[in-house]
């Protein structure tokens, strides 16, 4: 009995601490094993809070054993009223960020109502501050995110279909700030009932916040692929792949390769955005008047830069080969463009003969590619006293030569 009775005065605190603070951003379990004084072992102080070691499991067993026990309607189970679903679940999680169940029932609350759902959002953005990496905290994300883009797109147009043209039509692009983790100051929460405010701005600043989320969670676990597959589900998902969105995050995202020189899961990322910007090429050049394979020789000038830059890093090396393989396709699809022009009736017969030269053309520019390439590595890393940066580079010459056999 004595450990139920601290177990409920933790929560108690617990709830407490968020009646308080409710913007707590991050948390945290302090080196404290055993209780030395007469005191709360939870600490708040600037949006920060702390929960002593030794309470951490006292806490969780008593959250979780009543939960459980009202969840699975056990004979001694006592009653529980949504405020305290919240807080048991928001107790569970804050140690078992993997915890489905809790999750779980935090979905029926935000479906009956109970539960705000930018709240929960907010809630699971600090969950991510103390388990940067948990699957199921970024799946939990990804359903209150779908069904608050429903919603928006059912109050904003009367249907909840989530076609192309009705996210083209509810999100503005041109109001979409290159730079989408800019700081969402004066950020209002919504209501429940999402109708009679400025959906459209309110869009724009949660996006802009799942961002950050994403970038921090990135930062506290270096190569977190969770964190930046949902940072691709995010832009295919609520803003649908849109070119001006694709290009603000290249752009912002060049940054943070460049100080996160190991982290594959980054160079994954922006060739997602890459390839997905390939598939728009023509909505690129018409609205931008950028040119594909202008931002491919750009990227391959900063993996170039890096190389130079820091030595030895194999996912700099690796994310080489997708740019030069890109310039590959490039070369290949002007080519491919080439041949299959047809000569009309009535026009110069000396057409075939200039298409042809042409045609030989661009396959020359494929061959300089690759002795530019071969020669470029060659002289800045294989006379390198570095024999692992050698390595890699030897690696990659193999690599390149491979490819362009098949």
């Amino acid at each position: 009995m004595a450990t139920d009775s601290r177990g409920s005065r933790l929560l108690s605190d617990l709830n407490s601490a968020f009646r308080r603070d409710p913007d707590i951003d991050e948390y945290d379990f302090l080196p404290v094993l055993e209780p030395k004084h007469n005191r709360s072992p939870l600490l708040l102080q600037e949006h920060k809070l702390g929960l002593e070691m030794w309470s951490v499991r006292i806490l969780y067993d008593h959250a979780y054993n009543t939960l459980m026990a009202w969840r699975q309607k056990e004979a001694h189970a006592k009653f529980l009223d949504p405020f305290d679903l919240i807080s048991l679940s928001r107790a569970v999680v804050l140690v078992n960020a993997d915890c489905l169940t809790a999750w779980n029932i935090r979905k029926e609350l935000v479906e009956s109502s109970d539960l705000n759902l930018l709240d929960d959002l907010k809630f699971g953005a600090l969950v991510l501050s103390r388990h940067p990496k948990s699957p199921e905290t970024f799946c939990h994300r990804k359903w209150l995110l779908r069904r608050y883009v429903e919603c928006c797109l059912s109050s904003s147009n009367g249907s909840t279909t989530s076609t192309g043209s009705l996210y083209n039509d509810f999100v503005n692009m041109d109001a979409i700030d290159f730079d989408l983790e800019a700081e969402a100051n004066n950020f209002l929460l919504m209501e429940n009932n999402l109708h009679g405010m400025n959906q459209q701005t309110d869009f724009h600043e949660v996006m802009r916040r799942e961002m950050n989320v994403c970038r921090k969670a990135g930062e506290n676990y270096p190569c977190n692929y969770n964190a930046w597959s949902h940072r691709s589900w995010v832009i295919q998902n609520c803003y649908n792949c849109t070119i001006q969105v694709l290009i603000g995050e290249l752009h912002v995202t060049e940054a943070w390769v460049r100080q996160h020189i190991s982290d594959h899961s980054g160079f994954h990322y922006r060739q997602y955005l890459l390839t997905n910007i390939h598939k728009q090429a023509d909505i690129l050049k018409e609205q931008f008047s950028l040119n594909y394979k202008n931002l491919i020789h750009k990227e391959m000038q900063i993996v170039v830069d890096l190389l130079k830059s820091f030595s030895g890093h194999e996912a700099i090396w690796y994310h080489r080969r997708y740019v030069f393989q890109a310039l590959c396709k490039v070369c290949d699809s002007e080519a491919v463009a080439v041949e299959i022009i047809s000569l009309p009736d009535g026009y110069d017969q000396d057409l075939p003969i200039k298409t042809s030269q042409k045609k030989t053309k661009l396959e020359n520019e494929r061959q300089v590619l690759l002795l530019k390439e071969v020669d470029s590595v060659s002289r800045n890393h294989m006379s390198k006293k570095d024999t692992f940066q050698k390595g890699l580079a030897q690696k990659y010459l193999d690599w390149v030569q491979k490819s362009c056999r098949s």
